[in-house]
């Protein structure tokens, strides 16, 4: 699943919280699930992994992903854009609906890609989990990396939301949670692709109800923030796995072109609202 306009990133302004876990912090028991006050105690982590049937040949991928994590997973049959109707497409696909305007029609198998992530996030409302792990098929981690991630993440369950584990590391942006090497940031940039997610219960319900679009980089518009893990314990594999499978139709030269042009531009529409939107918040 590839770099296209259903997934990219923007962050959480958590400033209170920033840089407080500086110092050590001894090492949970296996069974910690201490709730926030007031709250239910956390449901244990789960992590769903989304799987396109027709592409076999990340099934080998998908099972040495599942046999490597150190909680319960569960494969979930991704959309296959192909197989979606006019009407399913419709129902889903709102081109020109918030501001800056995406300058490029969805394909199908982009469309299905994001309906893939929805349903995954349904299941994280539907069963009443705090919090789950989503992976593209393309992604494989470090059993270690993640396995203290999300021991991170379940201690400083106050301060996010969502939380991005990009492929690609983020390379600069403000600390809100520290332990040891691990950090928890809100990226100066949004990322652009969610091959590896922790997401809430409250995230998932804000992000279920909004159309196809860019919008996980529109922090503005979904309401939504997000965090990035630093250092991920996520790689993509796609290129071992027979590449992706996100496929355009070949364009003719004009078109490329056009694609080249408008990509940098509507790039840096959403740099520039995404940096007032925390700009604003932090004042």
């Amino acid at each position: 699943m590839e770099d296209r306009s259903s997934f990219g990133a923007g962050d959480r302004d958590d400033s209170a919280r920033s840089g407080a876990y500086q110092g050590a912090i001894a090492p949970l028991h296996p069974d910690y699930r201490r709730s926030l006050p007031g709250q239910p105690v956390l449901s244990a982590a789960k992590a769903y992994i989304l799987h396109l049937e027709r592409a076999i040949s990340r099934a080998a991928n998908v099972e040495l992903l599942r046999a490597r994590l150190p909680i319960e997973s569960e494969v979930i049959a991704a959309i296959d854009g192909a197989h979606l109707s006019r009407q399913e497409i419709e129902q889903a696909y709102a081109r020109r609906r918030f501001r800056p305007r995406y300058p490029f029609a969805l394909t199908a198998t982009e469309i299905g890609v994001f309906l893939s992530h929805r349903a995954a996030w349904r299941r994280i409302v539907d069963e009443k989990r705090d919090f789950a792990v989503i992976f593209e098929d393309d992604a494989q981690i470090d059993p270690t990396s993640f396995a203290a991630l999300i021991e991170f993440v379940t201690v400083e369950r106050a301060g996010w939301d969502y939380v991005l584990m990009p492929a690609t590391p983020v390379r600069s942006g403000t600390t809100v949670a520290r332990r040891g090497t691990l950090a928890l940031l809100r990226p100066d940039a949004p990322p652009l692709r969610a091959i590896g997610q922790i997401v809430s219960s409250a995230a998932a319900e804000r992000l279920l109800d909004r159309p196809v679009d860019t919008f996980l980089q529109m922090t503005w518009v979904t309401g939504q923030p997000l965090l990035a893990a630093s250092p991920s314990p996520v790689r993509d594999v796609s290129r071992e796995t027979g590449g992706t499978t996100v496929q355009r139709r070949s364009m003719g030269l004009a078109e490329r072109l056009h694609h080249e042009a408008m990509r940098p531009i509507y790039r840096a529409q959403v740099l520039a609202r995404y940096r007032r939107y925390f700009a604003r918040a932090t004042r």
